[in-house]
């Protein structure tokens, strides 16, 4: 008998462990995710087939300070704060204001596949105090980061996408997007009706990059 509960025992260790094994690879596992189906035909509305959409991993933190708030998109995957990786478990069915914030990151996905050197570009933008300095944009409103900052009705009317830096690119996309795809949605949101008076300066300057996302002449100079 005692053999029995010996070996009884034995065994319960070793499931244990294997529990304990497969709980912390599913922990390690946790950390990034690849896009869902529906974040993939989400992204594809916008950047079609000139994304490699299996080559791209979502990563909880990482490169990001905890104090930001902020995601990342530094070399063509997505850092997200924790809360957000977390609560956001496929942007395509979250709020309006998560999806166009998604499509944001996608734009730099989009550019770092295409041949940006979107982690450079990030550089220069902090040391021109892109990401520190504050400004009242007339398109985003009071307190917008200098690196996001447009003026599509005045200032840079006559610009073309090639000419907006990097974050800009991915905010005149997200003004589109929501425009376009998200009317249905809370439409009284000050974005979104931002995003329907934009909507022929975005169209125009987008004119290139909706009929072909694959040419890298688009690409931002800064």
């Amino acid at each position: 008998m005692t053999n029995v509960i010996a070996t009884y025992i034995e065994k319960l260790k070793k499931i244990d462990g294997d529990i304990r094994a497969q709980a912390a690879v599913a922990i390690k596992i946790r950390t990034k995710r690849k896009l869902t189906s529906g974040e993939i035909a989400m992204s594809q509305l916008v950047f079609k087939d000139s994304i490699d959409y299996s080559n791209i991993w979502i990563h909880l933190g990482g490169l990001i300070h905890t104090r930001t708030g902020n995601a990342m998109t530094p070399a063509g995957e997505i850092y997200l704060p924790k809360d957000d990786y977390l609560k956001i478990t496929d942007f395509s069915i979250a709020k309006p204001n998560i999806r166009h914030w998604f499509i944001h990151e996608m734009t730099h996905v989009w550019q770092y596949q295409m041949g940006a050197a979107n982690g450079w570009l990030g550089i220069k933008q902090l040391c021109n105090g892109g990401y520190t300095s504050e400004v009242n944009s007339v398109d985003s409103g009071k307190n917008e980061l200098k690196a996001y900052d447009t003026d599509l009705t005045g200032r840079d009317i006559n610009k073309k996408f090639q000419d907006f830096n990097f974050e800009q690119q991915g905010r005149i996309i997200e003004f589109w997007f929501d425009a376009i795809y998200l009317q249905k949605i809370s439409p009284s949101r000050e974005h979104h009706q931002k995003s329907l008076k934009l909507l022929g300066y975005v169209e125009r300057i987008l004119r290139d990059f909706l009929l072909n996302p694959k040419d890298k002449s688009l690409l931002p100079k800064a």
